[in-house]
Formats: structure tokens, C-alpha cells, sequence
């Protein structure tokens, strides 16, 4: 049965240096002014106001696991969990109604932040299953994009995410589907 996992916002919160690097700022601190000092700290409180992370997960049997959504690299598992990470749709909003820069920083800063929460909610699965493959999403390697939708729509059972079902891409904007295999079970 799927479950829902709400982290606490320190778990999205991605270092700052690594979201500027994703913003294009390649250089120091120095670098940068104080009016656009100003501009990132202004973005990232933003991004944390608007906000809603959310992860829906199941952790299945290989055995009754539809072999299209197996990878390859999964060779060995016992069971695999899959889930769908959001940071919802407010995120994508307000980035659609900004200037330029504040839109280049809030797109830079979410996708940081949705990276952020995939690696936390990682963590947690490691802690209670144990050894297990790295964490994979469809599109790439074998498996194909477009099984995001099966994913989503018959394991997750769930309308956190849309996911276009000729494409594979997934709305909000700012949301991902992973899975990873565990080794025992």
C-alpha cells in the first residue's frame, strides 16, 4: 500500500553554493554584489515559502513487480521501492510570473531542492532496508520515460503528480519519480 512521507524543510534546503552553480554564478562570493546578494537570499526564502514537499512511496516484491519497470542494474533484488517527490505547484507559479532573474534563481534553487529531498528520503529508505542499488528514475538507462504514468497511476495510486501519458513528463515541474532495489527482504 502506498504511504506518504512529509519531510521537515531543512530536508529540501540545498547548500547555497551549489544552487548558484546551478543558477550560471561560477566564481567566489566575491563575485557577487550586495543588490544580487540580496536577490538569492530573497529566493531561497521564497522557494521555502512556497514549498510543499511531498514523497508518495511502495515498496514491492520483485516477483510481482511488472518486469517493464525492472532496470537492468537491479540484477539480484528482493524488493524495490518507488516514489514520486514533489515540491508541488506554487514553486511553478510563481516562476512563471517572475521577472528573469528571480525565475532563473527560483528554477535553480528548486530543482536543487527537489535533488535535496530525493537524497534525505534515500538516506531514510538506507537506514531502514538496507543494501541497495543506486537510486534510478525511468528515461534513464532501460527503462522508458513514458513509464513514469504506470508508475504514478498503478503502483503509487496517486495525484500529487501528473505525468502526461504519451511523454512521460511529470507536473509540477519540480517533481521526480525514483526507484531504488533492496538487496534483502
Amino acid at each position: 500500500m502506498p504511504e506518504i512521507y512529509i519531510p521537515d524543510l531543512f530536508e529540501i534546503m540545498p547548500q547555497k553554493r551549489i544552487y548558484l552553480l546551478r543558477a550560471g554564478f561560477k566564481g567566489t562570493a566575491y563575485d557577487i554584489n550586495e543588490k544580487l546578494k540580496e536577490e538569492v537570499n530573497y529566493v531561497y526564502q521564497i522557494g521555502l515559502e512556497l514549498a510543499k514537499p511531498k514523497v508518495v512511496f511502495n515498496t514491492l516484491p520483485i516477483d510481482i513487480t511488472d518486469k517493464a519497470l525492472i532496470p537492468q542494474s537491479f540484477k539480484g533484488v528482493k524488493l524495490i521501492t518507488f516514489f514520486v517527490s514533489t515540491l508541488g505547484t506554487d514553486i511553478d507559479i510563481f516562476i512563471s510570473n517572475s521577472n528573469i532573474l528571480i525565475s532563473t534563481l527560483l528554477d535553480a534553487w528548486a530543482s536543487e531542492a527537489i535533488e535535496a529531498l530525493n537524497k534525505s528520503f534515500d538516506e531514510k529508505l538506507r537506514k531502514q532496508l538496507g543494501l541497495g542499488t543506486r537510486r534510478f528514475s525511468p528515461g534513464y538507462g532501460d527503462i522508458d520515460i513514458r513509464k513514469n504514468w504506470d508508475i504514478v497511476n498503478n503502483l503509487l495510486k496517486t495525484d500529487i503528480v501528473s505525468v502526461n501519458n504519451n511523454t512521460g513528463i511529470i507536473t509540477p515541474r519540480k517533481s521526480t519519480i525514483c526507484m531504488i532495489g533492496w538487496y534483502s527482504g
